[in-house]
């Protein structure tokens, strides 16, 4: 049976970021004496809080736990299994078998400023931002992008800071720049153009080729 070891991996994650106590209970709004009943043991944190902790020093669930790093990828076995390999750096965070039935989730901090650009051979679900670009085989989900979005399926986002191209029906916020699908489009504001069969948005700045335009008002977000 493994053992758990949370107050030891807490502290050694504070002590390589050099971190006082004080400033790790600051990052998550808790009492310094929470932060040291982990580290003691006499306490482990809330279920709500782990996934909190694991984002903040970059860490899978099994590292927080039993303070097992992921392989590299010179460890990873030589048997011809299809894997899905995320890394930083050289360092592996998450690697899976492959498998079409399952949804595959992308181990981006929510608290990095970098940008990334996604390139997706299928369908992206993703829960939260992107602040990069998106460019997906199938359908996309997510908040809001901060590039631009190409997609062989339908998109269902936030708003979009690039311009748009789908081979379906979209939904989303704003568009910043031309915005192009095969199907509906239910959107806010855009920047440029405008393709779709059907339109349903709150302004076009630039030209409109559609079969039908409907303007929205501003407590109209719905069809």
């Amino acid at each position: 049976m493994k053992t758990i070891r949370i107050q030891e991996v807490i502290k050694e994650k504070r002590t390589e970021k050099n971190l006082s106590q004080e400033a790790l209970a600051e990052s998550f709004g808790i009492s310094v004496q929470a932060v040291s009943k982990w580290e003691t043991g006499l306490s482990y944190p809330d279920i709500t809080m782990l996934p909190k902790i694991c984002d903040y020093f970059n860490i899978t669930m099994d590292t927080l736990f039993y303070g097992e790093e992921e392989p590299s990828l010179r460890e990873l076995p030589d048997d011809d299994k299809y894997r899905v390999v995320q890394c930083i750096g050289s360092k592996v965070i998450s690697h899976e078998e492959y498998d079409s039935k399952k949804k595959i989730k992308l181990l981006i901090p929510s608290s990095s400023d970098k940008k990334f650009d996604l390139e997706v051979w299928g369908s992206a679900d993703i829960d939260g931002d992107i602040n990069g670009s998106v460019n997906a085989g199938g359908g996309v989900n997510c908040g809001g992008i901060g590039g631009y979005v190409e997609a062989r399926g339908g998109v269902n986002c936030g708003s979009i800071g690039g311009f748009l191209k789908s081979n379906g029906g979209v939904n989303c916020g704003n568009v910043g720049g031309d915005a192009d699908c095969q199907g509906s489009l239910n959107c806010g504001n855009i920047k440029g153009n405008a393709t779709a069969q059907k339109i349903k948005c709150k302004r076009v700045e630039g030209n409109i080729n559609c079969d039908k335009v409907i303007i929205k008002k501003d407590d109209d977000d719905e069809d």
